[in-house]
């Protein structure tokens, strides 16, 4: 590879607007093309980076002979077929979370990149996050001991998104596809990434379908009704025995918060509210301070630098495994195997 690559953005949105800046600012990147459904929105993108490339259908995109990698910004339900589709035109993607919305989707991504030969990875902040990747390194050199258990919740009161993602059909869930991609993703990796095996879950809808709970953030409102949950909640099994708690909500009758924790035998670390690591006698444990780093910044600095990628779609498949976990708990009102 070179020394830079060209890039091009699926959805300009808020969140391909971010990936468009944060490639603009690399040095080893260099934005080329743009592709969204709005035609308007897509030609004030280009005008804004100063891109010739823009597009209406991504397809179109993709034929851009000489672009290497793409990332793809666009409503959940879309993830899969548009990640397949750049990767079969022989791109590499990065796709934003959460991955897709069910496992078999999410395994026919996983091959095609396999097959193809090109990477696909995800945009996850909170493993970029500098202070994630200190606990990380810490729990990894073994100062924690065993980690059996981990923690974290994301909640939020009053803040529905507006726009597509109460509408099943583009979003493919609520909270639990919104917010459990971050919080679930980011406990488990610091656990170490272990194998889950059963899932408990629950899920409830109990401000949403009345109209309340609306936040402020959003793309306007969506005609339809509100068929996905405003709070979920679920516990994860492993096959070494750890276990691992998650729970998030747009609407909750509590205080908004955020906590990730992981418990050792030798020590535990928060990442959530606040950093924090200690040994078993309370004296904290010394970590090598570590930077923000910007996914899509890291996904081609990882690229040309032939790194693995720091949120790989194995990954994203394994964590799909437990979020459909919970939905099938919550819908059967018991404990399922993960499958």
């Amino acid at each position: 590879m070179g020394e830079t690559m060209k890039v091009g953005v699926i959805g300009a949105g808020s969140i391909g607007i971010s990936h468009m800046n944060s490639y603009q600012e690399s040095p080893q990147a260099e934005l080329v093309a743009i592709a969204d459904i709005d035609g308007k929105r897509a030609g004030e993108a280009g005008e804004k980076f100063g891109i010739s490339n823009v597009f209406t259908d991504y397809e179109e995109m993709l034929e851009v002979s000489d672009l290497e990698a793409v990332s793809v910004c666009l409503p959940n339900a879309l993830h899969a077929p548009a990640s397949i589709a750049g990767l079969r035109a022989g791109k590499h993607v990065l796709c934003e979370k959460p991955l897709t919305v069910d496992v078999k989707s999410a395994l026919e991504m996983l091959e095609t990149s396999r097959i193809t030969g090109k990477r696909l990875a995800m945009s996850l902040n909170l493993r970029h996050g500098g202070k994630a990747r200190m606990l990380k390194a810490a729990a990894d050199s073994g100062e924690l001991g065993e980690i059996y258990h981990g923690k974290g919740g994301m909640l939020r009161n009053n803040a529905i998104p507006r726009g597509w993602f109460h509408r099943k059909k583009f979003s493919g869930g609520g909270p639990l596809l919104d917010l459990a991609p971050h919080i679930l993703d980011v406990t488990w990796w610091m656990m170490g990434r272990p194998e889950p095996v059963a899932v408990s879950g629950a899920t409830y809808a109990k401000f949403g379908p009345r109209g309340l709970g609306m936040g402020s953030w959003g793309v306007g409102w969506e005609e339809g009704s509100f068929d996905v949950e405003d709070f979920a909640l679920g516990m994860v099994r492993f096959r070494g025995g750890e276990t691992l708690f998650a729970e998030v909500s747009w609407a909750l009758n509590q205080r908004s918060g955020k906590y990730s924790y992981v418990c050792g035998t030798e020590g535990g670390a928060s990442l959530l509210p606040e950093l924090d690591a200690f040994r078993t006698d309370g004296t904290p444990i010394e970590m090598d301070e570590m930077v923000d780093e910007n996914p899509p910044a890291r996904f081609i600095s990882d690229l040309l630098a032939d790194r693995p990628a720091l949120g790989p779609v194995e990954d994203g498949v394994v964590v799909m495994k437990m979020l459909e976990g919970i939905y099938r708990s919550a819908e059967l009102g018991e404990e399922v195997r993960i499958r």
